[in-house]
């Protein structure tokens, strides 16, 4: 599927809640390393760039339906993640005490930095042309594999070979300390996986139905699947069909409700595809 073809599926309220989570986790697997370098320009440090990155996507599942144009999904998650990235500077800047005067610049970090930044420059020069195209393009430019591949004419795959080559070369090439910042945008599964995880965290909480406040449900995540506590009893809740999570246990269905900004809200109960309640959410 191309990009537009995913946030279509990602976003339809009709489709399994397994298939909207697969197509949004391809989503993340292509714009990932986008995400990554976006945010290492605005965040400075990797492990800061990494939490932003995860929270913009965070951010764009939740609020999917309001993307107008699918096609344009690149550059709405670019802004989002510089958003996060605002964000991230905010909460390092005390809230409390004495403000701190301003210090100048060491010179000595200032020349340490324009070393780094040659060298950095050099090595991507003496890359291969199609090497080089490819980085400058994903790592400076922001552009997912995706578009990566589109500009040069070659598949994304292929795309996604030429910046893996020319990782290898760069890690050869570059000191320790310099590769290790500039490298740590490189995509792999377990950022995926955390992004999955925080699609099923957001339904974890405590809903009460209005009829039943002395009867809460606990939902809570156990790996990669939601498991629901009410009543003394345990289900696991699988996927069912449109936006709705199936009891593997007995014939009931939960239908997630979400306000304007794509926060939970609550859900509807169903038992053999009749209405049964309303729970509200009252804690995360």
């Amino acid at each position: 599927m191309n990009v537009a073809d995913l946030v279509r599926v990602a976003r339809d309220p009709r489709s399994p809640v397994h298939r909207r989570h697969a197509a949004f986790s391809v989503l993340v697997d292509r714009f990932q390393a986008m995400a990554l370098a976006v945010a290492m320009e605005g965040c400075g440090d990797a492990e800061t760039a990494r939490d932003a990155s995860q929270d913009a996507f965070l951010v764009a599942w939740r609020t999917l339906p309001g993307l107008r144009d699918p096609d344009a999904f690149g550059g709405w998650l670019k802004r989002l993640v510089r958003t996060q990235c605002s964000k991230a500077r905010r909460a390092a800047v005390p809230l409390e005490g004495p403000i701190p005067c301003p210090v100048a610049p060491d010179p000595s970090d200032t020349v340490l930095q324009q070393e780094r930044r040659h060298h950095l420059a050099r090595s991507v020069r003496a890359l291969p042309a199609a090497e080089r195209a490819a980085v400058k393009l994903v790592y400076f430019q922001g552009a997912s594999l995706e578009e990566a591949g589109r500009l040069l004419g070659v598949t994304s795959a292929h795309a996604g070979k030429l910046v893996h080559r020319a990782r290898l070369h760069l890690r050869r090439a570059l000191p320790r300390e310099i590769a290790r910042p500039f490298l740590a945008t490189r995509p792999d599964r377990t950022f995926t996986r955390q992004v999955e995880t925080g699609m099923l965290d957001e339904l974890e909480g405590t809903y009460l139905f209005p009829e039943r406040p002395d009867r809460p449900v606990v939902l809570r995540r156990e790996g990669g699947t939601l498991v629901a506590q009410a009543a003394g009893q345990r289900n696991v809740l699988a996927s069912g069909r449109a936006n709705r999570l199936a009891a593997t246990e007995f014939d009931g269905e939960v239908c997630f409700l979400r306000d304007r900004s794509g926060h939970v809200t609550g859900f509807v109960y169903y038992e053999f595809a009749r209405r049964l309640g309303v729970a509200r959410r009252v804690a995360g």
